[in-house]
């Protein structure tokens, strides 16, 4: 995404705090990773990012750039998140485990499982905070009568509600959708 405004909304919406842990999906050329690193520095906290990112290619320059930086509180992980990203949040030392959280500009083919994925954690992250296809974040805080089975779900153990719109022009390349900003507050937390 290439709007600066709106990876700071995202990032704002974290409420990032001393200790958190921040899982990103699909970190691409690092824009929002380095908005994280800023706002982690600004605080002046300890807060620890692993980004998980399936493309072997941005997953290395990512890297190498955290590398470059002398950054030691960022992790950059190879492979496909809905692999990686359950065993990961299982092996978080206890003190991280009350404060994690997940954030993403996500590929949108992968929502809905995604969205299962994390609502079959036995420990839940504190926030979910993901860029979705528009139609995809209306349906996912739709109430009664509108409301479908994905909502249903979701709402069962979580609070969506839409932070801001995104046009298509904000990204690079441009996807054929517009998206939204979502944010997931845990039920029972």
């Amino acid at each position: 995404m290439k709007n600066i405004s709106k990876i700071k909304k995202i990032v704002k919406s974290l409420e990032l705090s001393p200790n958190d842990t921040v899982f990103e999906i699909g970190p691409g050329h690092g824009e929002l990773t380095e908005e994280l690193r800023r706002g982690i520095k600004d605080l002046g906290i300890q807060a620890k990012i692993i980004a998980i990112e399936k493309d072997e290619k941005l997953a290395d320059d990512l890297r190498l750039k955290i590398d470059d930086l002398g950054l030691t509180n960022i992790q950059i992980i190879n492979g496909d998140a809905l692999q990686k990203l359950p065993p990961l949040i299982v092996k978080l030392p206890n003190y991280r485990m009350t404060n994690y959280k997940i954030v993403g500009n996500i590929p949108y083919y992968i929502t809905g499982r995604l969205l299962r994925i994390l609502g079959d954690l036995k420990k839940k992250p504190k926030t979910i905070v993901l860029t979705v296809q528009k139609e995809v974040a209306e349906r996912i805080t739709a109430k009664p009568p509108q409301m479908n089975l994905l909502a249903a779900s979701v709402q069962f153990w979580a609070k969506p509600e839409i932070i801001d719109y995104i046009t298509k022009e904000s990204f690079e390349p441009p996807p054929e959708v517009d998206s939204a900003i979502i944010k997931l507050e845990i039920k029972n937390y």
